[in-house]
């Protein structure tokens, strides 16, 4: 074989392969580059859902936590732990805890003396009352028993239905006379996680299921148990009478390439391959799991790759059109000339409808106007001869020409549909007052004082009331944890309101040491907090809600001493 072909061979192939090299990484590096901007959406949207439903979890967990210990200081409370035998202690008793029960909310209230016997109970008229019952064996007693709070989640041993109880000590100056249980269904919670896309669930400290939005999981523990814990569920009847947990179907796993565990599960009978993000509950001693579908990464980066191939292949065509553009010369100058005197005659026809639009709108239009004009000038001819017929008949032409030319006009804007949110309107007054009862007790707690301001003449906003009333709770419980170690004198909370144009604008204000200010430009970002034990998820949550009802949320520290966090809410038109 000559030299020459041989050289001439070699640099073919050598073009043809550095191409499919080039190739190769485009594709790999488009795809990877695809699958982590996909990763972290995905990963945000995740702590977003987790953040949401750690408040909504805290939220009903914080408005009945204080109502063991309220309702512990009743004197019908207390009296009959000093005289259980007596029928009409015991019906003022069950009486009271049925009254606050319905209004309240809660699921159930009953009071247990220090044997563990039932004494009243707000459902003392049922058939599942629990009046009579023993739960000595129950942690949530046998805790403020010993004068904790007690907080467990179990299975009813009377109802057989699950719920959240929350124990206090009725606690008296001769020592602790019995214990006020609350009992709280979860159950709303988990009905709004049924409507996630995705798995959301809680687990105990043993890896236990107890709240999930997959109902097949429920009571499946992530890994085997061992005889500790089983004697100890058995003994505290936790769960019920179940005394198998069978490990879950599933495999979780940590890929070095993930920043968060990845779940292989089968569900609804297909596979599915989830990220699973973790935010522990240290203070129920609870794991709330939030997961996302990463077969949408997969397919990010499998897109990103197509689109990559199809790049590339356009490039390799562009190159090899580049080398025969010298023959198909001729041909792609004729393909052009006729695509140029098709857009001209598309152009051409595109304004000619034009034209013939705007000489029927105008033809339309001119009609009623030139009679409009001739009936004006005949009652303006009309008007002196004092012909009442006559110029009721010239009006008349007027008002019908008039109401044409209208109607010609409003086929126009027919096009135009705008469509307009509905929101609920709150008065800003009747907010500060449900708020305010609701955190009395924390309040009268921490010898905390609340001022508020008069808000009656103040318009409606618009907005969600749970939600505003969320952001008010989180901002006064954090005035309080401020004010801690002020004086008793000092520990004031202000609330006010004023109108700011279209908008309502709402002040929290302490009289606290104030904010640091190095800390000032990050109070609202997730996970900072200036508290040891804070989670640093309220503000950030505060700020995303106020920003979703059209409003905007800043703080500062005032002049006086103290912090103010402000937030402006739209006014209801």
């Amino acid at each position: 074989m000559p030299l020459n072909l041989l050289r001439f061979t070699f640099l073919r192939h050598w073009r043809w392969a550095l191409a499919a090299l080039l190739v190769a990484l485009l594709t790999v590096a488009a795809g990877r580059w695809a699958e982590q901007q996909e990763l972290r959406a995905r990963m945000a949207s995740l702590r977003q859902a987790a953040d949401a439903y750690t408040l909504a979890l805290h939220g009903i967990i914080d408005k009945y936590g204080d109502l063991p210990y309220v309702t512990a200081r009743h004197p019908a409370v207390q009296d009959l732990l000093r005289h259980p035998d007596d029928p009409r202690l015991v019906q003022a008793a069950d009486h009271y805890l049925a009254d606050v029960q319905q209004r309240t909310g809660a699921e159930e209230l009953y009071l247990v003396d220090r044997q563990g016997l039932t004494l009243a109970a707000s459902n003392w008229n049922d058939a599942s009352s629990f009046v009579g019952h023993t739960y000595r064996q129950r942690p949530y007693f046998q805790d403020a028993l010993q004068g904790r709070r007690g907080l467990f989640y179990g299975v009813g041993l009377t109802t057989t239905q699950p719920g959240l109880f929350i124990a206090e000590p009725v606690a008296a100056q001769d020592g602790i006379l019995g214990v006020v249980v609350v009992k709280l269904s979860l159950a709303p919670l988990a009905q709004a996680w049924s409507r996630s896309a995705d798995p959301v669930f809680l687990q105990d400290a043993r890896g236990i299921i107890f709240l999930s939005s997959v109902s097949a999981w429920l009571y499946h523990a992530e890994h085997p148990l061992g005889a500790g814990d089983l004697d100890w569920l058995r003994e505290h009847s936790q769960y019920g009478a179940r005394d198998h947990f069978a490990p879950l179907p599933w495999r979780l796993s940590q890929p070095a390439d993930l920043p968060t565990q990845r779940l292989q599960t089968p569900l609804d009978g297909r596979a599915r391959d989830l990220l699973a993000w973790q935010t522990p509950l240290p203070a129920l001693g609870w794991t709330l799991t939030v997961t996302g579908d990463l077969g949408e990464v997969w397919r990010a980066r499998e897109k990103a790759q197509l689109i990559a191939l199809l790049v590339s292949a356009a490039l390799l065509l562009g190159l090899l059109y580049w080398r025969q553009r010298a023959k198909r010369h001729a041909e792609q100058r004729r393909a052009r000339l006729e695509r140029e005197q098709e857009q001209k005659l598309q152009h051409s026809a595109r304004l000619a409808s034009v034209g013939e639009m705007a000489s029927t709108l105008a033809h339309e239009l001119n009609q009623p106007l030139m009679a409009l004009s001739n009936f004006a000038l005949a009652a303006q001819q009309l008007a002196p001869r004092q012909d009442p017929a006559l110029l009721k008949e010239a009006l008349d032409g007027v008002l019908e020409q008039s109401t044409r030319a209208a109607d010609i006009v409003r086929r126009v804007r027919a096009f135009i549909n705008p469509q307009r949110a509905s929101y609920e309107p709150l008065a800003v007054g009747e907010l500060f007052a449900h708020v305010q009862a609701l955190l009395q007790p924390e309040l009268q707690r921490a010898q905390t004082r609340v001022v508020r301001q008069a808000t009656d003449t103040l318009p409606r906003v618009r907005g969600d009331r749970i939600l505003l009333e969320q952001v008010l709770i989180n901002l006064i419980q954090n005035a309080v944890h401020a004010m801690q170690a002020s004086p008793i004198g000092q520990r004031r909370i202000e609330l006010s309101a004023c109108q700011a144009g279209p908008m309502l604008e709402v002040m929290v204000a302490d009289h606290g040491p104030g904010i640091p200010a190095e800390a000032l430009a990050q109070v609202f970002q997730p996970f900072f907090s200036t508290r040891p034990d804070g989670l640093g998820l309220g503000l950030k949550i505060c700020h995303t809600i106020i920003e979703a009802h059209g409003g905007q949320m800043r703080a500062a520290n005032r002049r006086q001493g103290g912090a103010a966090f402000t937030f402006t809410l739209p006014v209801h038109p």
